[in-house]
């Protein structure tokens, strides 16, 4: 591995085609951006620089070959150490949750718990409930807060949640209307909860739209499309619930869980559960 000093004192020189001027913005003397080149050049086997004998200094093919490489190995050196210098703690928690959740409860905690823990880092990252547990077993979260996926090792906390009706705050739904409805694609269970519970009422819904991301099931909600079902802790401004006045029968309740790695415990784990938790049952009121 090149030396990153003479790798410095090469890019300079590169840049000026001058040892004199490549010497003064490296606060140093000519003899030493001279040496470090010779170093190269003797480590690598090649001509870089082509200099004297009465001609300008230019780089050789090989040079300029070199320099594009040095280049981008001293902007990964300074972005990897300024990264580092940046970070102010390496104590990491690795939550695994929904998009839905980490678009409402999530960010709640993530508020509570960073005032009092500023030098915990929090990675976040979302799949569906049933992909979560895997990526928990497999190490890749410490945390993983979702829909219940039953009693097991590690499992925190379970609480039932009500689903309600979300729509966007522009939905005109009368009391006569059919019911327009948007889903994840493969979202089966929320899907069935809806209908079923519209049949118990006589009323009528039709699948309106679908999307195989959460995301896309919010823009068409947000769009004033279609209503859709969420547990009541994920509606957050600016969707609103509907209910009794549009003529919409209650739904079922489902539970959500925080399940751990068995046997992996900390004070920072034991905090973050318990921040969730709280906003969890203050959701509930």
């Amino acid at each position: 591995m090149p030396d990153l000093n003479a790798l410095r004192s090469f890019v300079v020189a590169a840049d000026t085609l001058n040892f004199s001027r490549a010497a003064e913005r490296r606060n140093t003397v000519q003899s030493a951006i001279s040496a470090h080149i010779a170093k190269l050049e003797e480590e690598l086997g090649r001509t870089l620089l082509e200099r004297g004998r009465g001609q300008s200094m230019h780089l050789t093919p090989e040079g300029e070959a070199f320099a594009i490489y040095a280049r981008r190995i001293l902007g990964l050196t300074d972005e990897a150490v300024e990264t580092i210098r940046s970070v102010r703690s390496l104590r990491i928690i690795r939550l695994g949750t929904t998009v839905t959740l980490a678009q409402s409860v999530v960010v709640d905690a993530l508020r509570s718990f960073a005032q009092a823990n500023r030098d915990v880092q929090i990675h976040i990252q979302c799949d569906r409930s049933d992909a979560l547990l895997a990526r928990l077993d497999a190490g890749e979260i410490d945390l993983a807060f979702m829909m219940d996926q039953g009693r097991r090792p590690g499992r925190d906390f379970v609480e039932n949640m009500p689903l309600v009706w979300a729509a966007g705050q522009g939905l005109a739904l009368d009391r006569s209307d059919d019911v327009p409805l948007v889903f994840l694609t493969d979202g089966r269970d929320l899907r069935g909860y809806a209908f079923d519970a519209l049949d118990r009422v006589g009323r009528v819904g039709y699948l309106a739209h679908l999307s195989p991301h959460p995301i896309g099931v919010r823009s068409f909600v947000l769009a004033d499309l279609a209503l859709t079902v969420m547990p009541h802790v994920s509606v957050t401004p600016p969707l609103v619930t509907l209910g009794e006045a549009e003529g919409l029968p209650l739904l079922k309740s489902v539970a959500l869980s925080l399940y751990r790695k068995a046997g992996f415990a900390s004070g920072e784990l034991d905090a973050f559960s318990a921040t969730i938790h709280h906003q969890v049952t203050c959701a509930m009121g």
